[in-house]
């Protein structure tokens, strides 16, 4: 917290010019405003559990809804002239130590960045080894973004990924805390013959490169497949997205279930069925850290797959999938997920035509502008979805052999969308707005009992899992005690408004409205192709 008051300081730096005592007094002005919001945050904090922000502030000026009596203002001055007691004594401290030997400023200075070095040094340690007290805290303190360093400390020795890996499996068994997830007691009649359930993945696949030409074998897969044509991601990042598909919960969610470490219900209510998991990503599965969240509890989890480029990587998670599934024998049915990264990292294996020209060979982010034209940059991008795709039909195959395709419930799907400049504001990439660009994914569901049709109504991330508790694992609990979905089969008209989410903000999609929420609770109203919408209603 001390940072943000020595940043609030770097502000004088724009007034040096002035006289001394002048730039000495803003400087006094700047540290005592920065701790008096800091304080007063600790103070709105503890009582409404809201840290500042707009919000927040028109909240209290609307008044009727936050109101301080006369005794808490008597209160709250009698702390801020205390505050500037403490600064006093301070300032007082600092210059007579320009005439004493004992260095004052430096102490306070090397005390200071101690106290930053090992906060975030516990925090780090802490994640690591997957305790869970600490890193609960973090959402308590405002503007905190803590230290991860796992990959560091298994890559070291300092942690033992093993003894990391069984501290894991106890996150999903801890209490809840403040989270009442799922509402109710997961009920199900365990069906006599159990669906072994597939995730496929493509890391920031949009859903107009969903086609013949640039993913032939997933074209061939839709054949037989429920084509789900406006179907919505719960973000416009992976972390986002893939929340909201495991847990069918808004991305505001995502804090609360990361410092808890409370799995899917989904994937518990699997565990419960005896399902043998087999997760495989190509990009570590600890940024953003799913180990702790969506694949809490799942024995022998690889967090790295070995392999110096995505295209390794790729190759790698399509082995050892084959692999697996030529190992099935039937006693167990199993959950598998492959999760693809090529096309996300624009990544191609050297010296192969390139299917689309023109094309670059490598992603140039510093040429991305708005006068680009953008079809070689995207075209590298079709070229690396091809190269996935034949990943994927090489477990479609396997599949096929091995005869486990007819009960196998296969989703083939993204995380979110990817945008080429598609609305001429320079936007590139995913996670910086929510268009259809970035948010509008591929969605293919094949199986035992599906059917190949074509659904046209809006779907999202939120129906899958409601989607398969009720007709895979057989769950009779109400979809809502657990989700904020429905059935994907069954859902026509129950989505004129979405949540979908990012890193810092959120956006309340609609059919021609996007209503974006910023953290200090500022609200933007745009139209589809991101231009500003005057009448907002």
């Amino acid at each position: 917290m001390g940072a943000f008051v020595f940043l609030g300081l770097l502000a004088t730096l724009l007034v040096v010019w002035l006289p001394g005592k002048v730039v000495r007094t803003l400087a006094r002005l700047l540290a005592f405003s920065a701790s008096a919001l800091l304080l007063t945050d600790v103070l709105s904090y503890a009582q409404y559990r809201f840290h500042l922000s707009g919000f927040v502030f028109d909240l209290f000026m609307a008044g009727g809804v936050i109101e301080l009596p006369l005794k808490n203002w008597l209160q709250v001055g009698a702390i801020l002239a205390g505050l500037v007691g403490i600064q006093f004594y301070f300032w007082l401290r600092s210059n007579l130590a320009d005439n004493a030997r004992f260095p004052w400023r430096k102490l306070g200075y090397s005390a200071w960045f101690g106290c930053l070095l090992f906060s975030q040094g516990l925090h780090a340690w802490e994640d690591a080894n997957y305790h869970r007290t600490i890193p609960s805290l973090t959402r308590h303190f405002p503007l905190y973004y803590p230290l991860t360093a796992k990959s560091m400390f298994i890559r070291t020795g300092l942690v033992n990924a093993d003894e990391a890996r069984e501290q894991a499996q106890t996150l999903g068994k801890v209490e809840n805390g403040q989270l009442m997830y799922p509402r109710a007691s997961i009920e199900y009649t365990e069906p006599r013959q159990k669906t072994n359930v597939l995730f496929i993945m493509i890391d920031a696949w949009r859903y107009d490169d969903e086609t013949a030409k640039v993913t032939p074998n997933v074209a061939r897969f839709g054949e037989h497949a429920a084509r789900f044509h406006h179907h919505l991601s719960g973000g416009n990042s992976t972390q986002a997205g893939m929340f909201s598909l495991f847990y069918s919960l808004p991305a505001t969610y995502w804090e609360s279930f990361r410092n808890s470490g409370v799995r899917p219900v989904l994937m518990g209510t699997m565990a419960k069925q005896g399902y043998d998991f087999k997760i495989l990503g190509s990009a570590p599965l600890n940024h953003p850290p799913f180990d702790r969240t969506i694949f809490t509890g799942i024995e022998g989890l690889r967090l790295f797959t070995p392999g110096n480029t995505a295209v390794e990587r790729d190759r790698r998670i399509t082995d050892d999938m084959v692999a697996f599934l030529k190992k099935q024998d039937g006693s167990k049915p199993f959950m598998g997920m492959l999760f693809y990264d090529a096309a996300h990292g624009k990544d191609l294996p050297p010296g192969k035509a390139k299917r689309f020209t023109p094309s670059w060979d490598k992603p140039d982010y510093m040429a991305l502008n708005n006068d680009l034209d953008p079809i070689p940059y995207r075209n590298l991008y079709r070229n690396a979805l091809f190269y996935v795709d034949q990943q994927i039909g090489e477990v479609l195959d396997t599949l096929k052999e091995t005869g486990l395709d007819k009960n196998t419930l296969v989703v083939i799907t993204s995380d979110h969308g990817e945008e080429f400049n598609d609305n001429h504001m320079n936007f590139w990439g995913h996670g910086s707005n929510y268009s259809q660009a970035q948010i509008h994914v591929p969605m293919l569901v094949a199986g035992p009992g599906i059917q190949s049709r074509d659904i046209e109504w809006t779907t999202t991330h939120f129906d899958v899992a409601p989607t398969l508790m009720g007709n895979v694992l057989g769950v009779t609990t109400p979809y809502d005690d657990y989700s904020v979905g429905h059935n994907m089969f069954n859902s026509k008209g129950k989505w004129d408004w979405t949540i979908i989410g990012s890193y810092f903000n959120y956006a309340v999609v609609g059919q021609d409205e996007i209503d974006v929420v910023y953290p200090g609770g500022a609200t933007e109203t745009l139209k589809p192709d991101l231009n500003q919408k005057e009448d907002k209603h």
